[in-house]
């Protein structure tokens, strides 16, 4: 079974594609955007999926209302992973790594549209984006626009798939720039 971009409709978070960009959306702003057992199921199969998916040029990931992520739910992750057995947070853990894995293994360049809220596994989703500017940490290169609508743009306009998947990101997003 091969990953359709433009139909596949996951159940924990937003999915938008267009033009060559998928938009993942983390969507509980009423929360604070926080990750549950399925939605790192899923986001770990979305991006082990998107490394043979030659349509996606690039990917942004963003949280709604505000706030990237809030990290693992309080109720949903936290309160069951104290009471889990030896087995059960071998599998958590392994899961959670697995994520992390496939976002870097992932051949298109990742955006993490970092605002508001970035907290505990929502920064650890956020650390393997190719690129990112959270605002609130340093000064924003102006290579980043500020809003998502504005990341999608951006994206599209140097997404890097059939050129060279590792090139580099454009000279004012290097360290020394920001």
């Amino acid at each position: 079974m091969s990953f359709d971009p433009a139909t596949f409709a996951p159940e924990h978070f937003l999915w938008d594609y267009a033009d060559g960009v998928a938009m993942i959306t983390l969507n509980r702003p009423e929360r604070k955007n926080p990750l549950t057992f399925e939605s790192y199921e899923e986001l770990r199969t979305t991006f082990y999926n998107l490394d043979q998916t030659y349509a996606v040029k690039a990917v942004v990931i963003a949280g709604a209302g505000g706030n990237f992520c809030s990290g693992g739910d309080v109720h949903e992750i936290i309160g069951p992973l104290t009471k889990m057995d030896h087995d059960g947070l071998i599998e958590f853990t392994t899961m959670t790594g697995d994520l992390v894995r496939a976002m870097r293994a992932c051949p298109q360049p990742i955006i993490a549209a970092v605002d508001g809220v970035c907290a505990g596994a929502g920064a650890i989703l956020a650390m393997p984006a190719t690129f990112g500017s959270p605002p609130q940490m340093r000064k924003r290169p102006s290579c980043l626009p500020a809003s998502a609508s504005a990341v999608r743009t951006w994206a599209r306009a140097r997404s890097c798939r059939g050129s060279s998947a590792t090139a580099a990101p454009p000279s004012c997003c290097s360290p020394a720039a920001t």
